[in-house]
């Protein structure tokens, strides 16, 4: 990973961090102009005890992207790129170009001068989504979705020339522009980076190898799209493909539905959609540059249920005043808890019934195996954090898609995250933990007062780590089993001392949660990238010269 860093926006706190990110085998390069880089001494300068790996200037950078000569160095994912700048121009065009951004107004993320940069690089990071390769049956003998790559772009470009295939489709343009695989690329690898949607290279290695025939995308919000090939087309591989993607977003991903719309001359697409299980839905207006009207088809996640619930379900999908009927797991997700109890939330109209949502309730047969939940369709208006444990949940009704719309508000909001803590605020947070816990240490063991801080502690430490890792809290077991994962040992010794209080295991206590949580925020290591290739490189004209 590299980090582009405007030396206008500097904060003396940076440092520490820049120097354990250095330490992982990261770069930054400084954007500095002329002038103040003719005057640079790097013996006084703000950043001497981490100093950059380069000095770039960034009305060279700024010209070069507008006039495209960083194409010729086009050759691995710009997503490992990270620009931080209060230039509008330069967020304009490093978002163009993939990489990703951060700044005071107008990037992926906001950077004010009193946040915590490493929050801030760790939220940022851990959006990237990992695209895995999905094959059906035999890798040799079926048809092998695998992550787009740099080599692709003359597939793509050779492909999308071909004006038979742009005449059917709603974002291929013809004539198609030298450059547009390489953007396109770009694009995909920033949009995987920023989590919000995968694409595969559509392949038959049987007839082709590892040659790209097509594409298939799938967005954050279930929405599907695809190209095959004019030469590969009438052979089946949309239809294959889009069966493989939608085992991984039903199965892995857990969407509550898939969506797809077409141009309605593209009657082939139409037919691949109605193959896949999709309904039609009829036909939508959709603004941007080329203002249409197209095809829209939907098809909803199944899930099997026990006949006595289905027939119970029955009676609460044919009531009128029900808009909205959503399955899903308890808020725990802890299984042996919830004992494979499912919670089933309606959401009721009550315009001029003048009845209580309340008055519906679980068949006394159905306790033990289903929790009712009665809220006012009001409530579809405005995701909130309380409700997140809807998310995963299956939709058995929905009139005029509020709850599919509800539960996509739900994932942004899943995905954007509880605002993140300052700098000062962060280190507020770890001193009270530490006086909390020297508390539990101290004095005698048995002491009432002494026992009642231990609690405490244990009682208040699961809220407290989903707030330095930036992340929304809703129930401890949900915060065990993301600890559990993502910092086994801290998890351990948090367990341990639940089990037994003692001094030992508080300690021990102590030295994971440090370690997970120092004063310096430690970014995250990048996932996802392609490690093996080098950065997509600035070149060297525009580095100064030293």
């Amino acid at each position: 990973m590299e980090l582009l860093i405007e030396a206008t926006l500097w904060q003396p706190q940076w440092a520490a961090l820049l120097q354990v990110w250095q330490q992982h085998g990261h770069r930054w390069q400084l954007l500095l102009g002329k002038e103040a880089a003719a005057a640079l001494d790097q013996t006084v300068t703000p950043w001497a005890s981490s100093p950059p790996d380069g000095v770039l200037c960034p009305g060279a950078l700024l010209a070069a992207w507008l006039d495209g000569d960083l194409l010729a160095d086009f050759h691995a994912d710009p997503s490992r790129q990270i620009l931080i700048t209060a230039s509008t121009s330069l967020l304009t065009l490093a978002k163009e170009q993939g990489l990703l951004t951060l700044g005071p107004v107008g990037a992926d993320l906001p950077l004010p001068p009193e946040a915590d940069l490493g929050a801030v690089l760790n939220r940022l990071l851990a959006r990237r989504v990992m695209i895995p390769t999905l094959a059906e049956g035999s890798h040799a003998a079926g048809v092998v979705l695998r992550p787009l790559q740099a080599a692709d772009d003359r597939e793509i470009a050779r492909y999308c020339s071909d004006e038979a295939l742009a005449r059917y489709t709603l974002n291929i343009p013809h004539p198609y522009p030298p450059e547009g695989a390489r953007d396109w690329l770009a694009l995909g690898w920033r949009k995987a980076a920023l989590g919000l949607g995968w694409s595969w290279a559509i392949t038959l290695p049987e007839e082709q190898g590892a040659a790209l025939v097509g594409v298939i995308s799938l967005h954050w919000n279930g929405e599907l799209a695809w190209w095959v090939g004019v030469p590969w087309q009438n052979r089946g591989l949309a239809t294959r493909a889009a069966r493989l993607v939608k085992g991984f977003a039903f199965d892995q991903l857990q969407l509550p539905a898939l969506t797809a719309r077409h141009m309605p001359d593209n009657l082939a697409s139409g037919r691949v959609m109605a193959k896949l299980g999709m309904h039609y839905r009829g036909r939508r207006h959709i603004s941007g540059r080329q203002p249409c009207e197209v095809s829209y088809w939907r098809l909803d996640r199944a899930l099997s249920l026990p006949a006595p619930l289905l027939n119970e379900i029955a009676h609460w999908l044919a009531d009128e005043r029900i808009v909205v009927v959503i399955l899903r797991a308890p808020a725990t997700s802890d299984r042996q808890i919830a004992n494979g109890k499912l919670a089933i939330s309606l959401f009721v109209d009550e315009t001029g019934t003048g009845q209580d949502p309340c008055c519906l309730l679980c068949p006394p047969h159905l306790e033990r195996s289903l929790t009712l939940h009665c809220y006012p369709v009001a409530l579809l208006e405005q995701a909130e954090p309380e409700q997140l444990p809807h998310l995963g949940g299956v939709l058995l009704k929905d009139r005029d898609e509020q709850g599919l719309a509800w539960l996509l508000q739900l994932a942004a909001l899943q995905r954007q995250g509880p605002a993140l803590l300052s700098r000062e605020e962060r280190a507020s947070r770890l001193h009270w933990f530490n006086q909390l816990m020297a508390q539990a240490l101290g004095g005698h063991g048995d002491s009432p007062q002494i026992r009642y801080q231990q609690l405490r502690l244990l009682v208040e430490l699961p809220e407290l780590a989903d707030e330095l890792d930036g992340c929304w809290h809703q129930a401890p077991e949900l915060t065990f089993e993301r600890l559990a994962r993502e910092a086994p040992a801290l998890w351990l010794a948090y367990r341990e001392a639940m089990n037994r209080v003692t001094p030992a295991t508080l300690a021990a206590l102590q030295q994971q949660f440090a370690a997970r949580f120092p004063e310096c925020t430690l970014p995250f290591l990048d996932k996802g990238t392609q490690n093996d290739q080098q950065l997509c490189g600035i070149m060297p004209a525009l580095l100064y010269e030293e």
